[in-house]
């Protein structure tokens, strides 16, 4: 880690939630670590920092990397910029922004809840519950952090303290040792995390997005499919459990309608475990996330409603779905309640050149739009849309992963089919014919087979989510010699399968070239 990423661990910055600033100007020098943590609200507010940190996954580099990297997403085929499009051809190299930008957002993550988990024991308040919470929430949003690190580069340097991150060449660490230190964090922060918050903390902060036991328990469902599949360490009893309970807890369940789960005016639903929060009342409260789906045949000048139109569904995935999944339905304009939107014309009445016919595409094909803002794009910059996770359906489809996974194929399916059963319902009060439960029309019921049909509902269900480029990844090791990965891209995605980057080593992102300048001491990954 640079010299520049230990420096960042003693600055605080503001809250994603509206916090004033967390250091202010001392009349006799500027406010240290040292002088900041003395109060229990010192240390409410530098908890509050650690999330301000974990907003840069939503950004343009982290999150439409793995977006278009997959086999679910391809860039506009107008899109002049290469370092933009760039992802869709695989085409990144260690000096690449693109793929170094994960490892600069989780660092920050990193260095925050440790500043935290150092300085916060001492500190005396009469609010010790709040005080339990802050620290249970700092070593969740450091084992996210680390979780996430493994996930693309595999060994990183395993930094717990102040002390080991003013190391300026520190060396990479094994997974298994990371992960073991995740795990820690995470059962930790499971026993002392509440079930659900408050609607305030007990220094009257807003507690919308904070982390609760639910995303504790998810982390860790995650970790161990991550584990059972990538590393095929088989640990699918555990990965079962944590996502059981979850399923079993009482606080979480599926919203009757699917669309209704990422609208704004229903933030914090009892679908939503682990979210990065944007209220979109000002530009520090929100994001450009949204800017990657809206069309850009909306325009995309402040007030004219449109986006830039980058992300679009591939053809293979957009075929993909059985025919009347409320998941792929397409609305005509800004007002479309659809997961996708074709033509028609924004807030602002900008509308594509040709004719505006219903069925009619885009001038490059339709847009996925589950993440309509409540304003309908009048104020392209303001984002109010909350981006997932960890939803509620995940913890269901881990579970049905695991059980078949260990042998237990009817209650897979029979997980699996809760999530059919919940597209099926479209708006809440429809009865739709598909998607059929699975295993009524006559499919395998054989471990592969079902293992397939998980995989793809992950797909439709976390569609634009930013997951499938790690499943492909992950389950490309769990079967050897199926060259899963490399066939999915080949077969799904023409703009990756013609760009002459299809090499299995970029299943694992390089190192960042600015971080091995300053420490030669980190190896590369293979292939870079």
């Amino acid at each position: 880690m640079s010299r520049h990423h230990v420096i960042t661990a003693v600055v605080l910055s503001v809250s994603l939630i509206g916090c004033t600033d967390l250091l202010v100007e001392d009349p006799k020098g500027f406010t240290t670590t040292d002088t900041f943590f003395k109060t229990g609200a010192d240390l409410n507010s530098a908890t509050i920092a650690i999330y301000n940190a974990l907003r840069g996954l939503e950004g343009q580099s982290n999150w439409t990397t793995l977006e278009l990297a997959s086999d679910m997403a391809r860039a506009d085929n107008r899109e002049p910029n290469a370092g933009t499009y760039g992802p869709d051809r695989l085409d990144w190299d260690a000096s690449t922004g693109r793929t170094g930008s994960y490892w600069t957002t989780m660092y920050s993550v990193i260095s925050r809840a440790n500043l935290v988990l150092a300085k916060g024991p001492a500190i005396q308040t009469p609010y010790i519950q709040t005080k339990t919470y802050n620290l249970a929430e700092a070593k969740f949003l450091r084992a996210y952090a680390y979780l996430w690190l493994t996930k693309v580069y595999d060994d990183v340097p395993l930094l717990l303290t102040p002390e080991e991150q003013a190391n300026p060449r520190p060396t990479r660490t094994a997974v298994d040792q990371i992960h073991a230190a995740v795990v820690t964090d995470l059962i930790e922060a499971e026993a002392d995390l509440p079930a659900t918050w408050p609607s305030a903390d007990q220094y009257g902060v807003p507690t919308q997005g904070r982390i609760t036991k639910g995303a504790a328990q998810m982390a860790l469902a995650d970790l161990y499919l991550w584990r059972s599949s990538f590393q095929v360490t088989a640990q699918w009893d555990s990965a079962s459990l944590w996502a059981k309970k979850v399923i079993d807890s009482g606080v979480w369940s599926l919203n009757n309608d699917y669309l209704s789960t990422f609208q704004p005016r229903n933030k914090g639903n009892r679908e939503m475990i682990l979210v990065i929060t944007n209220s979109g009342l000002t530009t520090n409260t929100s994001s450009i996330f949204q800017l990657f789906y809206y069309p850009r045949d909306w325009g995309l000048d402040m007030g004219q409603g449109g986006g830039w139109g980058l992300i679009h569904p591939t053809a293979w995935f957009w075929n993909s779905y059985l025919t009347g999944d409320y998941r792929r339905d397409a609305g005509r304009d800004y007002t479309a309640p659809t997961a996708y939107v074709w033509r028609g014309c924004s807030v602002s009445n900008i509308c594509p050149a040709t004719s505006p016919a219903p069925n009619d595409t885009f001038a490059d094909g339709p847009m996925p739009y589950k993440y309509r803002k409540s304003d309908n794009g009048a104020n392209w910059q303001l984002n109010d849309v909350d981006v997932p996770l960890y939803r509620y359906a995940e913890a269901i489809l881990i579970y049905a992963e695991a059980q078949n996974e260990l042998g237990n194929t009817a209650v897979a399916v029979q997980y699996l089919n809760m999530i059919r059963a919940r597209a099926r319902k479209g708006t809440g009060a429809e009865t739709r014919a598909e998607p059929h439960d699975y295993g009524t029309a006559g499919e395998a019921m054989d471990q592969l087979s079902v293992r397939d049909a998980i995989f793809m509902e992950r797909a439709w269900e976390f569609a634009f989510e930013a997951k499938r480029w790690l499943d492909l990844v992950r389950r490309d090791s769990e079967e050897p010699g199926s060259n899963y990965w490399y066939n999915s891209l080949l077969n799904h995605d023409p703009n990756a399968s013609a760009s002459g980057k299809l090499f299995t080593f970029r299943k694992r992102f390089p190192i960042p070239q600015s971080e091995r300048n300053v420490n030669p001491a980190l190896t590369q990954n293979a292939g870079y």
